[in-house]
């Protein structure tokens, strides 16, 4: 694989490297637009400004999901960020459905914890909203800390990984997939009930509803047709908008397309895979809004197969191209969708990739009109104000996340999980025990 350095000194040296190879990357040095207050879709929830904190896992939960002393640290300094909103990572709708034996979760009993937490978000963010992310880990499912697959149809790009032996995989029945929308429903009215002002339903990275929209083969209620494919997804927003609508608005972190072949990937032309077929994606993303969505999350591709693609990044992992492509795929298929949908407040990623430079590519997008919202969730974990310092231009490029994967590493050992290089008293020596090994 080939390396990719970040050798961009100057904005100058990015532009330059962007009109080389004929992006569409923009670039703005009008930081204004980044404070704007803008309605979130139609939600009727106004945010302050148009930078959000995306969800980002931090696995450290108490083992039945409730968040600890340094749950709550992570979830102040987001709300501290200067953020005009915060996202939680996943929150599974099950035990059987947590990625990971200190994955969120709630429930009856550690309901209080949830509620200090949001509380306290609300406070020390000065009333801003955060949205609750319900989960089925699905394939990615390890709720004691160890894989056990729940899986919807045999994936063999998945069995070429370390992941699991497609051979030995069951394939979850029809009847199991019609108990998880009372569990969704569960999970969302203790969400409601804890404070947070949005539920995501989230489908993306392959997680169980992602990977539903791509159940092509699959027999059953579940697979085959465009409408059963989507029946589970559909049911679950449904059912969450008719039940807390009034309560709490709707959102989805989503994944445009997830960049594979078919019939394994949704959202792809048949003749290329990396590129999407808006068809089905607009189809789908119609009755999204139609049901209530007012916030998309957009994501790409899986971080388990493909990590360029959701997040561009110049080291750890693989690296199949030049990040710019990855940043650039992601920045105008975004803006193809909110062209598509101007009344979905859509939120853009993959932004951190550009460093000190990331607030004028971020403004470049939103006075494009190539997306309503950025976000960030690396940043988040390297630099505790940095949507303050964004719209000040005040940014600090020693505090930047260097977008190194070191999150992403601990993460995958199933240990808390934040940035070892700027947050180093809490996560380099939790990083230097599990990645390295002293």
């Amino acid at each position: 694989m080939a390396t990719y350095p970040f050798n961009y000194h100057t904005l100058d040296d990015l532009r330059t490297a962007i009109e080389a190879q004929h992006l569409q990357i923009p670039v703005s040095e009008d930081l204004s637009v980044l404070s704007e207050s803008i309605p979130l879709g139609t939600s009727g929830v106004t945010l302050d400004n148009r930078l959000i904190v995306h969800p980002m896992e931090g696995f450290d939960t108490t083992e039945d999901g409730a968040p600890t002393e340094l749950t709550m640290r992570r979830y102040d300094r987001f709300a501290e960020s200067g953020a005009s909103m915060g996202w939680s990572e996943a929150i599974a709708v099950c035990l059987e459905g947590r990625s990971n034996a200190h994955q969120m979760m709630i429930t009856k009993d550690n309901l209080d914890a949830y509620k200090r937490m949001v509380d306290s978000f609300h406070e020390k963010s000065g009333g801003k909203p955060i949205i609750a992310q319900m989960t089925h880990s699905g394939r990615f499912s390890a709720p004691e800390g160890t894989l056990h697959p729940l899986v919807l149809y045999k994936n063999p790009l998945f069995d070429k990984t370390k992941f699991h032996d497609i051979d030995e995989i069951p394939v979850v029945t029809d009847e199991y997939l019609d108990t998880l929308p009372e569990k969704y429903h569960n999970a969302a009215e203790l969400a409601v009930e804890a404070g947070f002002d949005g539920i995501d339903v989230k489908a993306c990275h392959k997680y169980l509803l992602g990977e539903t929209l791509a159940a092509y083969e699959r027999e059953g209620r579940y697979g085959g047709s465009f409408e059963n494919r989507t029946r589970l997804f559909r049911g679950i927003i449904k059912d969450t908008a008719e039940s807390f609508g009034n309560k709490a608005f709707l959102a989805s972190r989503f994944n445009l397309y997830d960049a594979m072949e078919y019939p394994y990937g949704f959202g792809c032309s048949r003749d290329d895979y990396m590129v999407p077929d808006f068809e089905e994606i607009s189809r789908l993303v119609t009755e999204m809004e139609n049901l209530g969505i007012s916030c998309i999350n957009i994501t790409m591709g899986t971080p388990y197969l493909t990590p360029h693609i959701n997040r561009p990044h110049t080291n750890g992992g693989v690296i199949p191209e030049d990040p710019l492509i990855g940043c650039d795929r992601m920045i105008k298929y975004t803006a193809e969708l909110q062209k598509r949908f101007p009344k979905i407040a859509i939120v853009g990623a993959g932004y951190s990739f550009f460093r000190e430079f990331a607030p004028y590519v971020a403004a470049g997008a939103i006075k494009s009109g190539m997306t309503t919202l950025v976000g960030f969730g690396r940043m988040a974990f390297a630099y505790p104000d940095f949507a303050t310092a964004m719209m000040n231009g005040t940014f600090d490029k020693s505090k930047s996340c260097i977008t190194c994967s070191k999150c992403t590493e601990l993460m995958r050992t199933h240990h808390s999980t934040g940035c070892p290089i700027r947050d180093q008293e809490i996560y380099l020596p939790l990083y230097r025990k599990y990645c390295q090994g002293k």
